[in-house]
């Protein structure tokens, strides 16, 4: 269970407070520390997307653990809801990004952890 864990650290970016054991108590990276952006992208248009509450929970389990096929999924449910605040989107876009504090400065920086780009299905 432990290597799966460490596995799931390394290769998806799974935070350490949703994995549970002690690793949680070693870092600030948990649910309040990450942030996802969704967007809607069209030729020379990008238009940052709401998240709804209808996918908030969702969207705070793949800023957790942001693998590809999660956050894939997760972009075809956004392009639901993208027709409604952007005309005929050719792509949604997601971004999941982690808080990170200069060890210096302690000024926080948000982090790309991981993106993709979902093609929309025509009407």
């Amino acid at each position: 269970m432990a290597l799966h864990q460490l596995w799931l650290v390394e290769r998806f970016e799974l935070s350490a407070w949703s994995g549970g054991g002690f690793g949680m108590f070693s870092t600030t990276d948990g649910r309040s520390a990450r942030h996802l952006h969704v967007y809607a992208l069209s030729p020379g248009l990008r238009v940052e997307l709401e998240i709804p509450v209808e996918l908030d929970e969702r969207a705070l389990e793949a800023a957790a653990l942001p693998e590809d096929a999660r956050l894939r999924a997760l972009a075809r449910d956004f392009a639901k809801y993208a027709g409604s605040d952007f005309e005929s989107p050719e792509s949604i876009r997601l971004e999941v990004y982690a808080t990170r504090w200069d060890a210096q400065t302690l000024a926080p920086a948000g982090v790309l952890l991981r993106a993709v780009e979902v093609p929309v299905a025509g009407p």
